[in-house]
């Protein structure tokens, strides 16, 4: 059983967003990448529950929101 446990990270800029949804469904991992409107600006990517190894090589990057 997985406990269920949230991370918000803090990406730099749109185009790391844009580059970890690639990278995401390359790799066939489930997502959702939040567009803001009426922008139409990436503003968040959400995953569904992973095993920290499962996505941690694609995430490392990012630093913990605070």
């Amino acid at each position: 059983m997985i406990r269920s446990c949230a991370k918000v990270l803090q990406a730099p800029d749109e185009e790391s967003l844009t580059n970890l949804a690639t990278k995401l469904t390359e790799k066939g991992i489930d997502y959702k990448l939040w567009i803001e409107q009426p922008e139409n600006i990436p503003t968040c990517i959400a995953l569904k529950p992973y095993l920290k190894n499962d996505v941690k090589g694609l995430v490392q990057q990012f630093k913990l929101y605070s």
